[in-house]
């Protein structure tokens, strides 16, 4: 259906906060912050040596023969005795044994590759993962199932987001006069459900309060049929922050 067919949001501007309503294709006008639908059909070592040192002595003895008895006086008896000692057997040189060689060292390991540094968020990043966190929450209270992060969502809200600030405008329509269904087809994701914009709140948690405040968004959010989310955040323009999320079928 003709983008044409989408009636143009109504704007409410209170204490410098922005939401807009539009529904695509059937033209019904959404309240507060500005919300677009489309219609679907379908669906990881040795011990040291011990030196002995030995010493050998002997001794032997040598008798005289038996004494003889003559007219004679008797002779005296004479006993002599011979003790012959054999030099000390000098002990064995011992010699020292050589320390046994070191096994050579394991071959280390191999160290492993280092993970690749995960880039820290930042702070757009950060905002914009608040928001899908923070609408799943909603729609968990709610009975509805979590929506999937989608990149391609995401790049198109990011985009619109940063185009209103960078053009001071606030509308589901871009300048150039494409709809959301023209920037989520070119951002490659084939089935755009939905659109919620806002500007001027300044936490992700008072974005999504403020949607889920006003009907149409609140209807966006809720609706248990949209698979997919993508949010977008920037900064500039007249309101300062720019919001969009964009759903898919």
């Amino acid at each position: 259906m003709s983008p044409k067919n989408c009636v143009l949001p109504v704007v409410a501007i209170l204490a410098g906060l922005a939401l807009s309503g539009c529904e695509y294709p059937d033209g019904m006008a959404l309240v507060a912050a500005s919300a677009t639908t489309t219609v679907r059909t379908t669906s990881d070592p040795a011990a040291a040596p011990t030196t002995v040192t030995t010493s050998d002595t002997t001794t032997s003895s040598q008798n005289s023969p038996s004494p003889t008895t003559t007219t004679e006086p008797p002779p005296v008896t004479t006993t002599t005795t011979t003790t012959t000692t054999k030099p000390p057997v000098k002990p064995p040189v011992q010699r020292p044994t050589p320390p046994a060689s070191p096994a050579p060292p394991a071959p280390a390991a191999p160290a492993a590759p280092a993970a690749p540094a995960v880039p820290a968020k930042t702070e757009v990043e950060l905002a914009e993962a608040k928001v899908v966190e923070l609408t799943n929450a909603e729609r968990a209270a709610n009975g509805c199932p979590a929506l999937v992060a989608d990149a391609r969502l995401a790049a198109a809200a990011r985009a619109h987001s940063a185009d209103m600030a960078a053009q001071n405008y606030f509308d589901h329509v871009s300048k150039d006069g494409r709809t959301f269904v023209d920037r989520v087809k070119a951002a490659g994701y084939p089935a755009p459900g939905a659109e919620n914009i806002a500007a001027g709140q300044r936490t992700a948690e008072a974005v999504v309060k403020g949607w889920m405040d006003s009907p149409g968004h609140r209807a966006n959010i809720l609706n248990c049929k949209l698979k997919a989310l993508g949010a977008g955040m920037a900064r500039g323009g007249s309101y300062g922050i720019y919001w969009t999320q964009n759903f898919g079928w």
